[in-house]
């Protein structure tokens, strides 16, 4: 019976090792290509003499010499050991006397080599020998299975693909894919690179920008004693999606115009806040392509569809050229601008742009985007002033609001502007409640979104604004309040209060005149 057993485990190491090449076979990653696998099966059958033969110097004999014989479309496998022809015998792991090999082969002489075999090696390896060999071969398929996928993920960097939610943390969303091979692979969402209204327990399909890979490291001594991270050739691998990246941007657009893939229309230049607002600059190779329109599409279809994946993030397609006076007044959009009133330095990189008072807060944008956008759009620094037509209706006293973009930043600018408030002298008039009131804006709803099953999401309802805000805010329209009354002096402020209340004391003459009267 113990020797049945015995039998049955000397098969099943054997059976272990040979199995090796048939996962090769059934390995997903090399379906497609029997060429590919023809090769790798060539890599694992030298992977195993190499480890075979150190294991016999192991266990058997330190100089002993084997001749292994593969066959890895069967995934079998013969083990010959040369034993060398001496006249006596010193060593009988290595060595064999002539008179022996007489009786077997006469064509063999003293000094030549006798392959004796085949052997089997649970007569000649322990049974951790035999353990180890069938663990290299089963890692350097896995390494090679990790090499390829590697391989196919890096061709796809700087490609968007849609990957399903397959778990969400609190830093990180991971998605799974599959690759062409029907591989499954996990793509990483760090937060970073997430927009704010991205919703992935809602949306559980989503479409995703492939960043960057980052392999496993490992900290490695260099010579001159310090410690370096190198990337592990055979380590594990991260895949870095993002959705925040202008180039995601750029290539839903090539998805969407086919004339972009063609060539026929390119984009210049692309600069977004996610998921708020972004601005694309096109210009077509043909006289007979319209860029904007085209990617824009019939009735806004393309854009529409951009948009949706999006979020909703405002689009401005706008045509390129290189004249920088019409560039930054097409990036500056929606503002209604004239480029005769913009003055760039195409040395310094800096424009002065004139704009009507109605104009400069759609010049900004909310958060003072669109200016920024623009900015990074042409590369050009902008600075936008009030251009008053009627000079006699100025006040020379006052001072445009957008003078204090540097002190207030250009998200609180937009604010004020938005509220009327876009001169200095107004500003005081309003006076700090009215300023913290137009700092804070209108009332907001605040959706609750709720993932529980059979529940109905809650109906919006109005976001308020915590103590601590109501602090905040209050500082901050004070601090404006205060920078800006510091710029006139008491003589100018006495005169903006009379003119703030220039009936009060007529009236308060005639009541007393009225009251003389009475008496």
């Amino acid at each position: 019976m113990a020797r049945k057993k015995a039998k049955a485990e000397t098969v099943d190491r054997k059976a272990q090792i040979a199995s090796a090449f048939g996962e090769i076979e059934q390995s997903k990653i090399f379906l497609d290509k029997r060429t590919e696998s023809a090769a790798v099966k060539m890599d694992i059958a030298d992977l195993l003499k190499d480890i075979i033969q150190k294991q016999l110097r192991k266990d058997y004999d330190p100089e002993v010499e084997a001749n292994i014989f593969i066959n890895p479309e069967r995934g079998d496998f013969e083990v010959y050991i040369l034993k060398k022809i001496v006249d006596e015998v010193d060593l009988e792991t290595i060595e064999i006397s002539i008179d022996e090999i007489r009786r077997i082969d006469d064509s063999l002489e003293v000094g030549d080599y006798y392959e004796e075999g085949p052997i089997r090696l649970e007569d000649y390896l322990s049974r951790k020998s035999i353990q180890i060999i069938k663990q290299s071969v089963q890692k350097k398929v896995r390494d090679l299975e990790r090499q390829v996928v590697y391989e196919e993920c890096l061709e796809r960097v700087g490609e968007v693909v849609a990957g399903e939610v397959y778990q969400v943390r609190p830093h990180e969303v991971i998605f799974s894919y599959n690759t062409t091979k029907d591989h499954r692979v996990e793509l990483v969402l760090p937060k970073s690179e997430m927009m704010k209204k991205d919703n992935p327990r809602r949306n559980p399909r989503m479409k995703l920008y492939v960043k960057r890979i980052e392999r496993e490291k490992v900290k490695v001594r260099q010579e001159d004693g310090t410690v370096v991270e190198k990337e592990k050739p055979d380590g594990g691998m991260k895949v870095i999606v993002s959705r925040v990246d202008d180039r995601f941007l750029y290539k839903l657009f090539e998805s969407e115009v086919p004339e972009i893939l063609d060539g026929l229309i390119v984009i210049k230049g692309i600069s977004r806040v996610p998921g708020e607002r972004a601005k694309v600059a096109v210009e077509s190779t043909s006289s007979r392509i319209d860029p904007v329109g085209a990617s824009v599409g019939y009735r806004g279809k393309r854009i529409q569809s951009i948009v949706k994946e999006l979020n909703n993030e405002n689009i401005d397609v706008i045509y390129y050229t290189d004249e920088p006076q019409i560039f930054i007044a097409r990036a500056l959009q929606p503002a209604k601008i004239d480029p005769m009133t913009v003055h760039a330095d195409m040395k310094t990189h800096k424009a002065r742009v004139m704009l009507k008072p109605d104009q400069i807060k759609y010049a900004i944008g909310k958060n003072g985007n669109n200016i920024h956008l623009a900015e990074r759009l042409t590369g050009y620094e902008i600075d936008v002033y009030r251009d008053v037509i009627d000079k006699s209706l100025e006040d020379p006293n006052d001072i445009d609001i957008i003078e204090f973009r540097e002190e207030f930043g250009d998200d609180m600018i937009y604010q004020l502007l938005d509220a009327g408030l876009d001169t200095a002298k107004k500003v005081i008039a309003a006076g700090a409640e009215d300023i913290e009131q137009a700092l804070i804006g209108p009332p907001r709803n605040e959706e609750i979104p709720v993932f529980s099953k059979g529940r109905k999401p809650s109906r919006p309802r109005e976001r308020k604004l915590s103590d601590d805000e109501k602090r905040y805010w209050k500082k901050i329209a004070e601090n404006i309040y205060r920078t800006v009354k510091d710029q006139f002096n008491e003589a100018d402020l006495q005169d903006m209060t009379e003119e703030a209340l220039p009936d009060e004391p007529e009236e308060t003459q005639d009541a007393e005149g009225s009251g003389d009267e009475v008496q």
